[in-house]
């Protein structure tokens, strides 16, 4: 249907037929014009100058790109009916006249269809509105329109003029609006397609309801489905730092992803971190998969076999792993194959992973076997059993006077792991304490670090002769002793060594043990190494110190200080600031889920 239709209709008063529509043979005369074969049109008047074209959108304008698009649809069939007008009637007639406008709201879907068009400022004449209506259904279908006009319904919603002075119906005079709902109707919207940027943009502009529990609520849905979203990234260091924070954060519904990270990863370390944190999230039904990968795995990744039997043991499914364990131990016992052997390697490794305690018995055979790695491995799981079995105190007794100093190593290691997850034993503190003199570095370090945790406040004082040590190993274990011990000063002192693995030590002594005072001291410390850095940001108040931290021009020390700023000003104060750099931040990136994991950290 052509614009010409419109003005034949718009003049049926004086019965002028366009030239270009059909036309009977013969016509009524009104105001004396005679319309028939050769269609006789006024003669006494001369035609005004055309129209100059009409402006466009402002550049600047909502939209502005799409209504230039919708534009070039609408304005040849209009141009046409003024053009029609122009040459046809005389300058006095009423659709001649300049100040003639009508308005029309379209609502266009996601094809560029016209869902619905309305009149809503009519210009006074019919004709010329009814022209309006008809061009702008004649324009139809438009270009599809760019999902980011959308309105939260799927529509697009667009103002048109439609006028007779030069204005004509150019995109400079048209509206692009975006309706968007109100955050308890947009938000799950948004969720539910998978759209966490526009999720996050809609609660970062509720700054009036950042304190309010629908808000805050939002905040929580949109941060665990970024740490779904990174779970999902093809990149493994984006995906090892969303594993991190599910579990950290105990997000429950990240719980397919994780499965299917611990089961299909190529990354064998990151199927293990996986693992862990299936526990952490408390996914109980993952159980039977778990237990399907600890048979199958049966000690050939160390760190496999070791999370999913600590996993199993964390979700209450322990019987499964002292089945195994003795179904394992029992097999390489009685075998002389190293297939039968190698039995019984995986079931140390599972001990090690969680506590076992129906295990102790073998574990304590085996610390007297000939092999100094299987003795080791044995001390491992008995340390892992401690907390849970006094039984096993005894039998880690009789490895520290093991001749293999590494296996006495892990002895005293084991003794450390077990008191620091509550295991205590006054026997065993006398044990170690002779080896603080052993001639190899790494008895001492771990017998440190064991006396440090059995009895801080002894510890304190006993370990006093250990300041003359000159091994960096001793150092960083003796920082974190003292710190336990209250003794804050001794720790911060560990601060100035020349070893940057001990000034890490230090640092993370201070920040976990060191409590407000040694909080205190760290934020003060200025280092050089990247890691004590961040364990420094890690611990700032507000102020300018964190401020800076926020733009330093080191990616990782502005993430850092970002994360530290969130901590500090608390999850309702931080949510919009949070939400609108996660809405900045590139889908499934490490920035993104560093900033979500922060703030579900904050309290």
């Amino acid at each position: 249907m052509g614009s010409s239709r419109w003005f034949r209709a718009a003049l049926l008063v004086a019965v002028v037929a366009v030239a270009a529509c059909p036309r009977p043979r013969t016509r009524t005369t009104t105001d004396g014009v005679t319309a028939s074969d050769t269609d006789t049109f006024p003669r006494d008047f001369t035609p005004p100058p055309p129209l100059p074209p009409a402006p466009g959108a402002d550049p600047a304008a909502y939209g502005a790109g799409y209504l230039d698009l919708l534009a070039a649809r609408i304005e040849p069939g209009w141009t046409q009916f003024l053009e029609d007008c122009r040459l046809r009637l005389p300058p006095s007639h009423p659709l001649n006249s300049p100040t003639l406008e009508a308005t029309l709201n379209l609502v266009i879907d996601v094809h560029g269809a016209v869902v619905t068009s309305e009149l809503v400022a009519p210009s006074g004449d019919r004709e010329f509105d009814d022209a309006a209506v008809g061009v702008t259904a004649d324009a139809a279908p438009f270009p599809a329109p760019a999902r980011e006009f959308l309105s939260d319904d799927d529509l697009v919603y667009v103002t048109w003029r439609f006028a007779r002075d030069r204005r004509q119906a150019g995109a400079a005079t048209a509206k692009l609006t975006r309706i968007e709902w109100g955050l308890e109707r947009a938000v799950p919207r948004f969720l539910d397609d998978g759209n966490l940027t526009e999720a996050a943009r809609r609660v970062a502009r509720a700054t009036d309801r950042a304190t309010d529990p629908v808000a805050v609520g939002f905040g929580e849905r949109i941060m665990a489905a970024v740490i779904r979203e990174g779970l999902a990234s093809p990149d493994a260091g984006v995906q090892r730092l969303a594993i991190a924070a599910a579990g950290a954060a105990k997000i429950r519904a990240a719980a397919r992803e994780l499965r299917a990270i611990a089961d299909g990863a190529m990354d064998v370390g990151l199927r293990g971190e996986a693992i862990t944190a299936l526990a952490a999230v408390g996914d109980t039904d993952a159980t039977a998969l778990l237990t399907t990968i600890l048979e199958r795995d049966a000690g050939a990744n160390l760190e496999l076999t070791a999370a999913t039997a600590g996993a199993l043991v964390a979700l209450g499914a322990g019987d499964r792993v002292a089945a195994q364990v003795k179904a394992w131990f029992d097999t390489g016992r009685a075998g002389a194959a190293p297939a039968d052997r190698a039995r019984t390697w995986a079931a140390l490794i599972a001990t090690s992973g969680g506590p076992v305690p129906t295990a102790i018995p073998e574990l304590g055979r085996l610390v007297s076997a000939s092999e100094p790695r299987v003795r080791a491995a044995a001390c491992r799981g008995l340390g892992a059993a401690a907390p849970v079995d006094g039984a096993a105190w005894k039998a880690l007794g009789r490895g520290l006077k093991d001749a293999d100093a590494g296996v006495r190593a892990a002895c005293a290691g084991a003794i450390a792991s077990a008191a620091a997850a509550g295991g205590k034993s006054r026997a065993t503190w006398w044990l170690v304490a002779p080896l603080l003199r052993d001639r190899d570095e790494r008895v001492r370090a771990a017998v440190v670090a064991a006396m440090g945790r059995l009895d801080p406040r002894r510890a304190r004082t006993d370990l006093a002769p250990i300041g003359r040590d000159k091994s960096p190993l001793v150092a960083a274990a003796a920082a974190e002793a003292a710190a336990r011990g209250g003794d804050v000063e001794a720790a911060a002192a560990r601060l100035g060594h020349d070893s940057a693995t001990v000034r890490l030590a230090a640092a993370a002594a201070l920040a976990d043990h060191g409590g407000d005072a040694g909080r205190a001291r760290l934020a003060g410390h200025v280092d050089t190494d990247l890691a004590v850095r961040l364990r420094v940001i890690g611990v700032l108040p507000a102020g300018d110190a964190l401020i800076a931290a926020t733009s330093d021009p080191d990616p990782a020390i502005a993430i850092a200080g970002r994360q530290r700023a969130i901590e500090v000003a608390g999850r309702g104060p931080s949510l919009s600031v949070t939400a609108a750099a996660i809405a900045e931040a590139a889908p499934a990136s490490a920035t993104r889920v560093q900033l979500a994991a922060a703030w579900l950290a904050a309290r």
